[in-house]
């Protein structure tokens, strides 16, 4: 078994389906299935369920997932420091970022990178997705970290977090006070959401996750940032869908309630030039895979 397999692995247990990790991998889907057969008869077992959709892993396919990413991470941070220690090198990363990623991912990735690389220079800009993918375009960026949809071939990209849906409300709302809210209780209420220059993807996914579980909004009141949609909210013009991390962000008069419907998790991927990879990007992604490795997706949509 080489290391390209377990990427494949990996890849495809993340994302749960043939053709996305395919389009990932930037191969085709039958070699992927090849390849993973191929593990599976080599390891003597069945990695994934494939009687269900999207495929699900088994217990040994959990096992192996576990120990694959920390090969993966071990192998990547020993090329990392290795041209470190060959370059002696230090230099600066410009990271593009979403509000919300900002407020709750962020924090403990810096802190972790800046413990094993000080002399670096760390510079923020807190950017929409597509103002990231265009930045990155323009080498104006070296990294951003983006929400779906990533259509550039030129970049790489990596799952780095995923979270759940709350839904925003006023704390004078009648639905305020309910440990859980159905979305259909909401059918007819204002909705407050990106506009589509901002964040096209994430609006076309709240758009479409409404009108699933039943709620039509009664008008839509569009903003720009995420704390401008919340200081909306608390100013009564609406309710809004938002990332479990705007609850760093979340002003007075504003609560943040778990959906009961059925809801996908929000995703945010790590996005960089393929011609332009570092030995800075790839310890910095280094630091994310230890992260997840290390500390537990809590995946529990109940706010804090």
């Amino acid at each position: 078994m080489e290391l390209r397999h377990l990427r494949y692995f990996v890849v495809l247990a993340e994302q749960r389906h043939f053709g996305r990790a395919a389009e990932i991998l930037h191969m085709a889907q039958p070699p992927l299935s090849q390849q993973i057969k191929a593990m599976e008869e080599e390891l003597q077992v069945t990695l994934f369920d494939r009687s269900v959709r999207p495929i699900e892993l088994t217990p040994a396919g959990k096992t192996l997932l576990r120990e694959a990413r920390q090969i993966l991470q071990q192998m990547s941070r020993a090329q990392a420091m290795t041209k470190r220690v060959g370059r002696g090198q230090e230099g600066s990363l410009v990271i593009g970022v979403t509000g919300s990623a900002a407020a709750e991912f962020l924090p403990p990735i810096l802190e972790a990178f800046y413990e094993r690389w000080p002399d670096v220079t760390l510079s923020l800009r807190e950017m929409s997705s597509p103002a990231q993918l265009l930045a990155l375009e323009k080498g104006e960026i070296h990294l951003g970290f983006v929400r779906p949809p990533i259509l550039d071939d030129s970049l790489g990209i990596r799952l780095v977090h995923q979270e759940p849906f709350l839904v925003a409300l006023p704390d004078s709302h009648s639905l305020a006070a309910s440990p859980a809210v159905r979305l259909a209780d909401l059918n007819g209420a204002a909705l407050v959401i990106f506009d589509r220059d901002e964040a096209p993807g994430f609006r076309d996914l709240i758009m479409h996750l409404c009108q699933s579980a039943g709620f039509f909004p009664g008008r839509v009141q569009e903003a720009h940032q995420m704390v401008t949609i919340l200081a909306l909210v608390a100013a009564r013009v609406g309710v809004a869908l938002v990332p479990r991390s705007a609850r760093h962000l979340t002003p007075e008069r504003v609560v943040l309630r778990p959906i009961l419907d059925d809801t996908p998790l929000i995703e945010l991927y790590a996005a960089w030039p393929r011609d332009r990879h570092s030995v800075l990007i790839e310890e910095l992604l280094a630091v994310i895979d230890e992260a997840r490795i290390t500390q537990a997706v809590d995946l529990d949509p109940t706010p804090v």
